[in-house]
């Protein structure tokens, strides 16, 4: 287990992370119209790289798990990695809505797969970011109709 400093900083840059996504969503309603594409595009590319990331961390597991790893979190890491690519492909109105089901479906995912993996203590901490990147997300959409 590791020691509550760590524990801490740890929570401290998964909330850091959300930052920017909650804050590229207010800019989608403040900025002039000319900016929106930019902020738009800055929007869903940061999700995809999440997305991505949360994929990422499913390799980890796995290949800290040796040759007994489920081959799950191999399958389930590069579907994530191309879920997030394909959702900065689209438009933003329509990446936006898609990244925002990626990350309750990699929430679902790390849900059903941590606690095996000896992570279940993140779950909260990955609840709460999952919801600040679906609203972000989803009020970005709304932003950019």
């Amino acid at each position: 287990m590791l020691p509550e400093h760590s524990r801490t900083f740890i929570r401290a840059i998964a909330y850091l992370g959300t930052i920017p996504m909650v804050i590229m969503a207010l800019l989608m309603w403040l900025v002039h119209d000319e900016l929106h594409g930019f902020v738009a595009a800055a929007l869903a590319s940061y999700g995809g790289i999440v997305v991505a990331f949360l994929g990422g961390i499913h390799w980890g597991i796995g290949l800290r798990s040796g040759v007994n790893a489920p081959k799950l979190h191999f399958i389930w890491g590069a579907f994530a990695a191309f879920a997030g690519w394909f959702g900065v492909l689209m438009h933003p109105a329509a990446g936006m809505p898609f990244l925002a089901l990626m990350f309750v479906i990699c929430y679902v995912v790390d849900d059903r797969t941590w606690e095996r993996a000896g992570l279940s203590e993140w779950l909260t901490v990955r609840f709460h970011a999952t919801v600040l990147a679906v609203m972000s997300c989803l009020a970005g959409a709304a932003g950019s109709m």
